[in-house]
């Protein structure tokens, strides 16, 4: 369904009974919309839409990190947002924090897939499922209710990590708005540019945004308002977040905006820059089930900046971890060398310690593998023959931070020794030098408050002794 715009002098009707009708038919008007499109962004959807929830789910809500999705993993995303004095207003402007003109509720829907190594795909169709306009005046409003646009994005990290991270955005947009003064008459697609990084100190992690958008404007819409389509932006956002492990939520806080690259007249007391932030949490119901509520505001008066907003919303991940890296690291007595394609390769050594992040375990399960597991210990075994034959074996168990401390240390005790009876049923190594230890969540390597992250943790660490005189 298309969506316009127009600028008309609406009936006066009650804000409150309006927001009832429209939280009602949210669910029944969502249910056809999930085969319309699925969501990305910040400040590059429509000027009617600051607010774009990313993809991929990672770190933040709107702001991009700079890591992506591993391959094999898909996240889903539903997000509402009710914001509060969105709409420009041209005549007897009387919009505040505390006097409410107008409302309009809308929905998010996305898919992210980690498809290649540092390689993740989105895709976004934003919907507006009810406004509200009490107030009498020349102004904006749709006409219509439906999808706004299809915005399709590709992320590549170059750079880093986990912990700290580069990547490259490009994303597509196609306005589906029609007469929208503020990209004109028969406006063509748009396409945005983004730099993405990231960085980790310890639970706090911080974000930065750094873009420009390619606009292909329209005429003016001579008939509506002398308004001038917008030209190329500017686009840069930044967040901070902190990961409470013990109640498993992330409290996260943003900023994002857009600016012109050259002055326009708006014709409202709105301006062509915009800037928002908001404040929000992130909770983790499971490991694949994570819900965000938070609140914003404007920063400058600019356009689509609502001088409230409330947003909540779900996001669901699946799959496992696509050809991991055989190794995080391995350590040897007198050094730490970088991770190596094979650790099995090359002489052995005094003492090594070898993470495989291919012997992984489903959520809150001790026994069940997944990943390539029998064929990586079958090559471990072989491995711990060579001679000089190894001495003794230390296997850690690891999880991850959902659970409480006691609970995780019993359980990653109960994978350790799942791989120690693995290693002397099916390979016949000797029980007496084999010794199972369980770390629990302790020490994690990724990001506890992500789906993969988790799945990362999920893990078992293998240290070998070796007398080498032998």
């Amino acid at each position: 369904m298309l969506i316009r715009n127009r600028i008309t002098k609406p009936k006066r009707t009650h804000l409150e009974t309006a927001h009832r009708q429209t939280l009602a038919a949210a669910a029944m008007a969502l249910l056809p919309s999930l085969f319309t499109g699925v969501s990305y962004g910040n400040v590059i959807g429509a000027d009617t839409q600051n607010f774009n929830p990313t993809t991929s789910g990672l770190d933040f809500v709107t702001v991009e990190s700079g890591q992506v999705l591993e391959p094999g993993i898909v996240n889903f995303g539903l997000f509402l947002n009710d914001q509060a004095n969105s709409l420009p207003y041209f005549a007897d402007d009387q919009q505040s924090h505390t006097r409410f003109t107008d409302a309009i509720l809308s929905a998010d829907l996305h898919v992210g897939v980690g498809l290649l190594p540092g390689l993740e795909m989105g895709l976004s169709a934003p919907q507006v499922l009810g406004q509200n306009s009490p107030t009498t005046g020349y102004h904006g409003e749709y006409n219509a209710l439906g999808n706004t646009e299809i915005r399709l994005q590709g992320k590549y990290q170059f750079a880093g990590d986990q912990e700290s991270g580069l990547a490259a955005q490009l994303v597509a947009n196609v306005n589906r708005i029609k007469d929208n003064p503020y990209t004109g008459a028969n406006a063509g697609p748009t396409t945005n540019f983004v730099l993405a990084g990231h960085t980790t100190y310890g639970k706090a992690k911080f974000g930065l945004n750094l873009g420009y958008r390619f606009r292909q404007p329209g005429e003016t819409i001579t008939t509506a308002a002398p308004i001038t389509p917008l030209p190329d932006q500017y686009i840069a956002s930044g967040a901070l977040s902190y990961l409470i492990t013990s109640i498993q939520t992330k409290l996260i806080w943003e900023v994002y905006g857009s600016a012109p690259v050259r002055q326009v007249d708006t014709f409202s007391r709105r301006q062509a820059s915009s800037a928002e932030t908001l404040f929000g949490a992130k909770h983790d119901f499971s490991s694949q089930l994570s819900g965000h509520f938070g609140i914003g505001s404007q920063l400058i008066n600019g356009i689509s900046s609502p001088f409230w907003r409330v947003y909540t919303g779900i996001n669901y991940a699946m799959g496992q971890l696509s050809k991991p890296a055989p190794a995080q690291k391995f350590e040897t007595i007198s050094q730490v060398t970088p991770a190596k394609a094979d650790p099995f390769s090359g002489p052995p050594k005094p003492r090594e310690k070898i993470v495989i992040h291919d012997v992984l375990f489903e959520y809150d399960s001790s026994t069940l593998v997944v990943g390539g597991a029998d064929g990586t210990l079958s090559r471990l075994a072989g491995y711990l023959m060579t001679k000089p034959v190894f001495t003794r074996l230390i296997i850690e168990g690891h999880t991850d931070s959902i659970g409480s401390e006691t609970y995780n240390a019993e359980l990653s005790r109960k994978r350790a020794e799942t791989i120690r009876k693995w290693l002397i049923d099916k390979h016949h190594l000797p029980p007496n030098k084999i010794i199972a230890i369980g770390r629990g969540e302790s020490m994690p390597i990724a990001d506890n408050g992500n789906y993969q992250g988790r799945q990362l943790n999920r893990r078992v660490a293998f240290t070998i002794y070796r007398d080498m005189a032998k």
